[in-house]
């Protein structure tokens, strides 16, 4: 669809560009054509519209210059901000197109992405969330709806009533169905909960490079039996978790699990609605949060997808930080130079050579707290297991074995 966009600006000159940029790629990752943004300060607006008058011609003469010098007919206009029922119905009687708002905008494109069966039930329930809350009368007042065969026994119930209670219930109906898909996600996550081996899961903002990231690691891994994460340079591209299997020779196999990216100003009800989802953040040992270092509001980002970590009740799992595309840097910001810790891995998740270097920070920070232990391994032994298993930072050989310095597992069933 050609399209408009229509924004309030932000005092802030930094977060204006910020803003600014991610309302476009909304919109290019729904698959419309943005032919324009108009900007304005927000000052006193009209409720019956979220803008004012003026603002409205200013639009419309918007929407006729493009036709005039591209021969372009816009057929939706899209406010980066949330609009009621009325406000969207109103603004399309005045403009004569569609208009969407930014949740709407946000709905269309997980709709594109969902593939799986729990994905696609989830945004049908975030999609009647939606509409039961933006039901609006088409006529001055609601048609009224009576009972009884030929004699009217009551006043009767608003129709926009009985449109919410169907809605509520094939909401109802549509969390029973997830109910089923979610109890067969449980149970495999049962059978990893059972294993001793330890769970990651990576973290961030939306298009920060999660799903690079599991590829890198998949393709070091020896399980042939992996299959690449979709990984496009669009929002969203990922609405499901994805959990692998990494093994790397020399360090300790984990689970790694890749997640649903996040974004300012998520509207609660598709947090709620991908919850089961993120469930798997709050069962991980550790938590990788992957920035775009080369945005300029890498620090919004990251306290963006803090915020949801805090609300999913996960913020006490370690974290660590791994600041992406540091290649597309030409300044490092000051406020990042403060930023970085121990924590921390500079990284461009380019280069398949540098996988080792992260495999080992993951060992590193994964098994810090289990116990440290020098030992003697007998060569009668499956070394090659116990590699697997625990976390053998050195190992020199010896008449009787291999003198070792390990980190235990705490979970697995072997005695050392």
């Amino acid at each position: 669809m050609n399209t408009v966009i229509v924004r309030y600006s932000s005092p802030d000159p930094a977060f204006e560009e910020y803003e600014f940029k991610e309302i476009q790629d909304l919109v290019e990752s729904a698959l419309f054509t943005n032919f324009g943004v108009i900007s304005f300060l927000k000052k006193t607006i009209s409720p019956k519209t979220n803008i004012t008058p003026g603002r409205i011609d200013t639009i419309k003469e918007k929407m006729d210059a493009i036709y005039l010098m591209d021969g372009v007919r816009i057929d939706l206009v899209v406010f980066d901000f949330d609009l009621t029922a009325i406000q969207k119905k109103n603004l399309e009687k005045l403009l004569g197109v569609e208009v969407m708002d930014r949740t709407n905008v946000i709905l269309t494109i997980f709709e594109i992405n969902a593939h799986t069966p729990e994905s696609i039930k989830q945004v049908e329930i975030a999609k009647l969330q939606y509409l039961k809350s933006h039901l609006v009368n088409n006529q001055a007042s609601y048609s009224q709806v009576t009972s009884g065969s030929g004699h009217n026994k009551g006043v009767g119930e608003k129709q926009i009533e009985l449109d919410r209670r169907k809605i509520e219930s094939m909401i109802l109906q549509k969390k029973e169905e997830l109910k089923k898909i979610k109890a067969r996600r449980s149970n495999s996550r049962a059978k990893r909960s059972n294993s001793s081996l330890p769970r990651v899961s990576i973290v961030g903002y939306t298009n920060a490079g999660k799903s690079t990231l599991m590829n890198l690691l998949l393709k070091a891994s020896k399980n042939s039996r992996n299959k690449e994460v979709l990984s496009q340079d669009k929002l969203f591209a990922t609405l499901e978790t994805s959990t692998r299997l990494i093994e790397v020779f020399h360090y300790p196999d984990f689970l790694l699990t890749d997640t649903v990216g996040f974004i300012q100003s998520l509207p609660t009800f598709l947090v709620d609605a991908f919850r089961s989802t993120l469930e798997e953040i709050k069962e991980s040992d550790l938590l990788i949060q992957v920035v775009d270092i080369s945005s300029p509001f890498f620090e919004s980002m990251i306290s963006t997808t803090n915020d949801i970590i805090k609300e999913l009740g996960a913020n006490n799992i370690p974290m660590i930080y791994f600041y992406n595309k540091f290649d597309k840097l030409k300044d490092v910001p000051v406020s990042f130079i403060s930023m970085v810790e121990d924590d921390d891995l500079l990284t461009s998740f380019k280069n398949e050579d540098e996988v080792y270097d992260i495999v080992r920070f993951i060992s590193e920070k994964l098994t810090r707290k289990w116990k440290k232990k020098k030992m003697i391994f007998p060569y009668d032994k499956d070394f090659v297991t116990f590699q697997k298993e625990n976390f053998v930072t050195s190992y020199l050989p010896r008449e009787d074995g291999y003198e070792c310095e390990v980190y235990l597992n705490p979970t697995s069933n072997k005695k050392y």
